[in-house]
């Protein structure tokens, strides 16, 4: 349904509203690489070449026009792949990546890409999470502690 209300985005001339609608379902569904495909196009369409290439990198069969996009996304991130991984925001299904026809010769650091996320997701949670429950945890005990104190004065004051 959201699908057929971007088209009509699209055919009204409203990019910015079919492209914000894509968004969300890029976010909902991430392993429909269609939608990036789609999306990419909506950027080239917005005249933002980077934008398209950064939507277009994870298509299938490329034309020569999201090839060069794809070129100057890389550029934009100073060809440096970290940087590539992480402007993705790839969360979808590993196993379609791995189904991308590569061309070497034009696109030759989306190989290293494409293992650089493959890499990205098999990270464990670190402590650092733990830390932060921890805190979050301490900083809520604290305010109940102060809040009892508070009530239990105000009560002992007035009676």
């Amino acid at each position: 349904m959201t699908l057929k209300r971007v088209d009509e985005d699209i055919e009204n001339d409203d990019l910015g509203k079919a492209r914000d609608r894509l968004h969300g379902l890029i976010s909902t569904y991430p392993n429909e690489l269609e939608l990036r495909k789609k999306l990419g196009d909506i950027y080239f369409e917005l005249k933002y070449p980077a934008m398209a290439g950064r939507y277009w990198y994870l298509a299938k069969n490329k034309t020569p026009q999201m090839k060069k996009a794809c070129m100057e996304f890389e550029n934009s991130m100073g060809n440096d792949m970290d940087k590539i991984a992480r402007a993705l925001k790839y969360k979808g299904d590993i196993e379609l990546l791995e189904g991308l026809d590569v061309d070497p010769a034009l696109l030759s650091s989306q190989y290293k890409v494409k293992e650089k996320l493959v890499e990205e997701q098999d990270v464990p949670i670190g402590p650092t999470y733990k830390l932060i429950i921890l805190g979050c945890l301490s900083v809520i005990l604290s305010i109940i502690i102060f809040a009892s104190v508070g009530v239990y004065t105000f009560f002992d004051w007035i009676f």
